[in-house]
């Protein structure tokens, strides 16, 4: 009964592996493709970089609507005036602090 038991531990355990190692394969041979296939300068921080370029080569008329509507809520309201100015002298701070730099 014993020897029984154990063999099919052992014959379910030969089906997992059966499987498991072909999903290994499949998963490695697409991250190599990706690898070889993919353009650093599409994907990623350079890729945001660069459509961040693109973007502010090519300015929308669209754009200019927002910030008309903030100025006139700025010119509103002085206290959302003093807030937005409070965070701009923030960033302009030499004193700035992010994850980067502290």
């Amino acid at each position: 009964m014993v020897a029984g038991q154990y063999r099919s531990v052992g014959d379910s355990l030969g089906w997992i592996y059966s499987v498991m190692w072909p999903c290994f394969a499949v998963f490695a041979t697409v991250l190599w493709w990706n690898l070889i296939h993919d353009d650093p300068d599409t994907v990623g921080a350079r890729g945001l970089r660069r459509l961040q370029q693109q973007a502010e080569a090519t300015p929308h008329e669209d754009e200019a609507a927002p910030d008309d509507a903030i100025a006139r809520a700025e010119a509103e309201d002085a206290e959302l005036a003093d807030y937005n100015a409070y965070l701009a002298e923030l960033r302009r701070g030499p004193d700035s602090k992010t994850w980067r730099r502290r």
